[in-house]
C-alpha cells in the first residue's frame, strides 16, 4: 500500500461489497479446552457497541491506535483492543458511538466525515455485546491521553507490521494458558475479538 490515500480508496471500494465476515472472524477463535462458545451465540440478546479503527499516515507508514484495558473483574480485563464501548441513547448511530468512546477513552478527535466504512460486527456473548468496527481515516491524531478508569495504556501501532505478525501464541485467559491465533506489536499480544476484527481487515486489504 503506497499511502493513506491509496488505502482509503481501496477500503471505500471493498467495504461497499460483500465482506468476509464470519469466515474471517472464525479463523481467530482461541482454543479453549472446554470448548465453551465464546462467539456467534445467536440465542442471546446482545447490546450494541462499537470500536474505532482510526487510520493515519506517519513517516510514510500507516498507523492505528490501540489501547490496553485496565485490569478488572470483567472478561476483557487487561486486553489490547481498539478504543470503543457501548452505544448510548444520545448516539445517533454506532459511528457516533465509536467516535465518542474513542474521544472519551484516549482523546481522539475524529470528525464524522472521516468515516470510510465498517467491518462486520463481532458477536461476543461472554460480555453480551455486538460490536461494530468503524473505520475512520484522519490526517493526524493530535495529542492523546488516557481515561484512567478504563484505559491503562494507549499505543500507536504500524498497521501492516501488525497484520503481518499473525501467529498462534500462548495467552492467559481465565487463569489458564490457551493457544490463540493472534497479532503482536512489541511485547503486546492482540487476540480474541480484536484479532477477529484485524483478520477481516487483513483479508479485505489483501
Amino acid at each position: 500500500m503506497k499511502n493513506i490515500k491509496s488505502l482509503e480508496e481501496l477500503l471505500i471500494e471493498k467495504l461497499s461489497k460483500k465482506l468476509p465476515g464470519m469466515s474471517a472472524q472464525k479463523k481467530m477463535i482461541p482454543a479453549f479446552p472446554d470448548n465453551e462458545p465464546e462467539y456467534f451465540n445467536y440465542d442471546q440478546i446482545l447490546r450494541d457497541a462499537a470500536v474505532l479503527i482510526c487510520l493515519f499516515e506517519d513517516n510514510n507508514r500507516i498507523k492505528t491506535v490501540l489501547i490496553e484495558r485496565v485490569e478488572d473483574s470483567g472478561p476483557h480485563s487487561g486486553q489490547i483492543a481498539f478504543p470503543g464501548g457501548k452505544k448510548e441513547n444520545t448516539d445517533n448511530d454506532l459511528i457516533d458511538t465509536a467516535i465518542r468512546e474513542a474521544n472519551e477513552e484516549v482523546g481522539l478527535k475524529t470528525p464524522k466525515e472521516s468515516y470510510v466504512g465498517s467491518l462486520t460486527s463481532v458477536q461476543i456473548p461472554i460480555s453480551r455485546y455486538n460490536v461494530l468496527p468503524v473505520i475512520c481515516i484522519v490526517e493526524n491524531i493530535g495529542e492523546l491521553f488516557i481515561c484512567q478508569n478504563e484505559v491503562r495504556n494507549v499505543f500507536v501501532a504500524d498497521l501492516f507490521d501488525l497484520l503481518e505478525s499473525e501467529s498462534i501464541r500462548q495467552v492467559c485467559a481465565r487463569q489458564i494458558t490457551i493457544d490463540a491465533p493472534s497479532y503482536a506489536f512489541g511485547k503486546h499480544i492482540v487476540w480474541g475479538a480484536t484479532a477477529m476484527v484485524l483478520k477481516e481487515l487483513k483479508e479485505i486489504i489483501g
